[in-house]
């Protein structure tokens, strides 16, 4: 049905603006229901097995998931109604203004919206009179934008009715993340004028954080659950943004990156599959565990990027934020080195202050066969340093949001971790942290300590006597040994034994800085076993996160 002049011109918005309220309340409601159905259905149940089990468990993940995408179309309606109510308001007052102009020339408007003139006929036919035909020309162009007015309306109703008709699923519910991801996609391309997304998006990825926090602060309650509902990859990786704002962006995206079909992708995406959906089983495995994980980033981009959190840092007493190194992908994030960071976490409790421990891999970790100084070579300095360059703006990022005092920050680097973390450190102004953690180091791209700008007594090096990457030999042996074989190699050696691949060994004495205990171990495993359990170098390093060096056992320098 066509929208009238009479109908917008006697349009009232309250109706809507309180069907805009129920949705949200509505969508708010599904997404406590999907929480409690995880808390109270699947939680408890998640060491059941046997046949009954099998069945019972994917059929309550999938009630899970259709209360999330009931959740997210929820709020896409209560967005395009906004977008809705926006663009007709605004028309509405220009046809009031339009009707103003009409009033105090003295026209009249038929219900029909046709302007009229009163005094039309008392001018005589047979002699036109100049003052006659410009009030008859005033009066075709105030006929036109009305008719302009009632056009545009009718536009914005037409192409709402036709977005809202796409937002339903077949019976049943049986939907996936990607069918939410086109909907959403649908509703940006047609709410975007009217709920503001063409004339202040979000900002772009690597804006200053504090900028991002602004513009985030500057948002109504309403504005932020539509950027939530209409742009989840983007706000969920914005350094700047709120821990769990991102965490909540970042689960939906997360389902919609899974949801790709397989068959259709290469095999780096696939492989990238993988690493989401073993992110995704560690999101499910640990939810009722304390502190909360969060997943404060994930995204395609290059070999894939992940930021997961146990803890929230915007509250944390102490954050502690772990790089990894050489050969870690997505799949690493949802194994082994999620479990490193809930192991730091757990070794920095003192029933006091709380921690949020990170695991970040938001760079490409350089990817190669085994752990030798070949591998070191391929791996070259470029990943570290735009990785480097991207963890710097991430802590900038923990401070921007933190609420309260300022929290101790703890960063970590291994392996190549401790090199992109030396890069981030050394960039223009430092980073925001009050202590260095290097594991593992085949150097930092730094000389000395102080060079990384906390000051030397705050950076601590962790290096097992058996693990061959803190022996790694620097470039200038690598160079003599090729030419001259292990002669010339090992005179380069003599003029700097502590100088390694990338830099000098923090290991050692002329660094610098401090370094702690950690169990000897032996070649095959001791470069990754500084985070396992019940270790020495676990506990040195939680006490360093904690903000207790004073206990911090010690060990000679190199």
């Amino acid at each position: 049905m066509s929208l009238t002049f009479q109908q917008l011109n006697d349009l009232s918005f309250s109706a809507l603006e309180s069907a805009k309220a129920e949705w949200a309340q509505t969508s708010s409601r599904l997404a406590g229901y999907g929480d409690r159905v995880d808390a109270y259905m699947r939680r408890p149940l998640h060491d059941w097995q046997g046949g009954a089990a099998d069945t019972a468990q994917p059929r309550m993940k999938r009630l899970t998931d259709n209360f999330q995408f009931a959740s997210q179309e929820c709020a896409l309606i209560q967005a395009t109604i906004d977008g809705a109510v926006t663009e007709l308001q605004t028309i509405q007052k220009m046809l009031h203004a339009i009707l103003d102009k009409i009033s105090r020339a003295g026209f009249k408007v038929t219900p029909n919206g046709e302007v009229v003139d009163p005094h039309e006929g008392d001018a005589p036919d047979s002699d036109p009179d100049p003052e006659a035909q410009k009030r008859e020309n005033e009066r075709t162009v105030r006929q036109q934008e009305i008719f302009d007015a009632v056009r545009a309306a009718m536009e914005v109703d037409e192409r709402y009715r036709l977005a809202l008709s796409r937002l339903s699923v077949d019976r049943g519910l049986k939907v996936d993340g990607l069918e939410s991801q086109r909907d959403a996609s649908l509703i940006s391309k047609v709410a975007a004028r009217g709920i503001g997304l063409d004339g202040a998006k979000a900002p772009a990825k690597g804006t200053d954080p504090k900028k991002v926090h602004d513009w985030w602060n500057g948002l109504s309650e309403e504005e932020r659950e539509e950027q939530l509902a209409l742009n989840p990859s983007v706000i969920g990786n914005l350094d700047g943004i709120p821990a769990k704002d991102r965490d909540k962006a970042n689960r939906v995206n997360l389902d919609r990156l899974i949801a790709v079909d397989p068959d259709s992708v290469s095999d780096q995406a696939a492989e990238q599959q993988d690493g989401f959906k073993a992110i995704r089983d560690r999101l499910i495995r640990d939810a009722g565990r304390k502190p909360e994980p969060l997943l404060l980033g994930i995204g395609p981009e290059g070999q894939g990027r992940a930021i997961l959190s146990y803890g929230d840092p915007d509250t944390a007493d102490n954050v502690a934020a772990y790089v990894p190194g050489l050969n870690t992908t997505l799949e690493n994030v949802g194994g082994d080195d999620g479990d490193r960071a809930w192991n730091v976490g757990q070794a920095a409790r003192d029933g006091k202050h709380k921690t949020a421990s990170i695991v970040w891999l938001g760079y490409d970790a350089p990817q190669t066969g085994s752990w030798g100084p070949s591998d070191l070579a391929v791996a070259g300095e470029e990943r570290g340093k735009q990785g480097g360059a991207d963890f710097g703006k991430f802590l900038d990022g923990i401070q921007a949001t933190h609420q309260g005092n300022r929290p101790h920050v703890t960063a970590i680097g291994h392996s190549y971790g401790s090199f992109t973390l030396g890069q981030a450190a050394q960039r223009e102004g430092g980073i925001p942290v009050d202590d260095i953690i290097l594991v593992g180091s085949p150097g930092t791209g730094a000389q000395k300590a102080e060079e990384l700008g906390v000051g030397a007594d705050h950076v601590w090096s962790g290096a097992a006597e058996s693990d061959p990457v803190t022996h790694a030999p620097s470039k200038n042996e690598a160079v003599g040994e090729a030419i001259g074989g292990p002669i010339v190699g090992g005179i380069a050696h003599l003029g700097d034994p502590h100088r390694l691949w990338f830099g000098q060994d923090p290991a050692s004495e002329g660094f610098g800085g401090r370094r702690f205990a950690v169990d000897d171990g032996v070649p095959w495993n001791s470069h990754s076993s500084y985070f396992d359990k019940r270790s020495e170098s676990l506990r040195n390093m939680g006490r360093i996160v904690c903000g207790r060096p004073d206990q911090v056992a010690g060990q000679e320098e190199r």
